[in-house]
């Protein structure tokens, strides 16, 4: 049995990029100011980063780069650090 190293990448960027949407919001700004600016880049990076699995899944995004995916991964990894700050500040 020959294992699909293509579909395994695919499906790996679908679920980081998912798992990085639904960090950035679920992020609680507690007692923070609201700052627009920081809102409006949040809001675009998950639009864009959701586009990612739904066109995996429907069939639209047949080939990924294994660098994609790891950027993808470097930026949940960031995004888990900050609990989905954006600005990158923990509080």
């Amino acid at each position: 049995m020959k294992i699909d190293w293509a579909n395994i990448w695919l499906q790996a960027n679908a679920i980081i990029g998912l798992l990085v949407v639904i960090v950035i919001g679920s992020y609680q700004r507690n007692n923070s100011r609201h700052k627009p600016h920081y809102s409006f880049i949040a809001w675009l990076a998950m639009i864009a980063l959701i586009s990612i699995p739904i066109r995996i899944w429907i069939g639209n995004y047949s080939v990924v780069d294994r660098s994609e995916v790891i950027v993808n991964f470097i930026l949940l990894l960031v995004m888990l650090n900050s609990r989905g700050n954006i600005a990158g500040k923990r509080s």
